[in-house]
């Protein structure tokens, strides 16, 4: 008789990324529109969820609303132009801020805002935003975690460890975006403990990372720096008195 001997999958292979499931299912002419923005992770991220809720507003959606809103939204991502494009999402915002899409824009337009430099313009978006998802939704989360990347660039690195932190801790498919995230501010802060402890749970969830290597060396640098910002104060003001 003979026994089945297959190797069984890695756990790593048995999951696609996640953004590369959500583009593989849309239509090519949409996955191709979305893909020219795909310049980080976080962008990818909003990008593909919201095309998602603009393919199944057209297909899905029952309401009369909720159709004008999927149209105006598939609108305004097929302009090439940053400035018309968000033109025409604050439009989207503007008119629809009772739909689902409506309020999915907003995401979106907080993202392209972002892109084209326009921060303070951006912040209030991602805030607006963060304001009409529950707290336990993927797309709560992706407002935290833009509104974390904004935090970072403005130097408020303990707000931008809270919101990387937070988003690190879900289940929601971008932990390990979120935990290299939190590593690299804490590091940044000289909270070295924390930074270790989430490169070594970025190792967890991707083993099979390209950034392997730079982890790697990132955890055995720290390990070498084992003091906090308040234990280095703490110990520089003992050696004063």
């Amino acid at each position: 008789m003979s026994t089945n001997t297959q190797t069984p999958i890695a756990p790593e292979h048995q999951e696609k990324n996640i953004l590369e499931e959500i583009l593989s299912g849309l239509p090519p002419q949409v996955r191709n529109t979305l893909q020219k923005f795909l310049r980080e992770i976080l962008a990818g991220i909003i990008i593909v969820v919201l095309a998602v809720s603009l393919w199944f507003g057209y297909s899905a959606y029952t309401t009369r609303q909720e159709n004008q809103a999927a149209a105006a939204m598939g609108t305004a991502i097929r302009q090439a132009d940053p400035a018309k494009m968000i033109s025409s999402l604050e439009k989207v915002v503007h008119n629809h801020n009772h739909t689902v899409v409506g309020k999915h824009a907003l995401l979106l337009l907080g993202a392209v805002q972002r892109d084209s430099g326009r921060v303070e313009a951006a912040k209030k978006s991602f805030n607006k935003a963060k304001q009409e998802f529950s707290e336990d939704s993927f797309l709560y989360y992706s407002t935290l975690m833009g509104l974390g990347y904004l935090q970072e660039e403005d130097a408020n690195l303990d707000e931008a460890r809270q919101a990387f932190k937070s988003s690190s801790e879900t289940q929601l498919g971008f932990e390990a975006i979120a935990a290299l995230d939190f590593a690299r501010v804490s590091s940044a802060s000289g909270y070295n403990n924390e930074a270790i402890e989430a490169y070594n749970k970025y190792l967890s969830l991707k083993p099979q990372s390209a950034q392997l290597d730079f982890v790697r060396h990132q955890v055995m640098k720290l390990s070498s720096e084992d003091k906090r910002p308040e234990e280095a104060l703490a110990l520089e003001k003992k050696n004063e008195d």
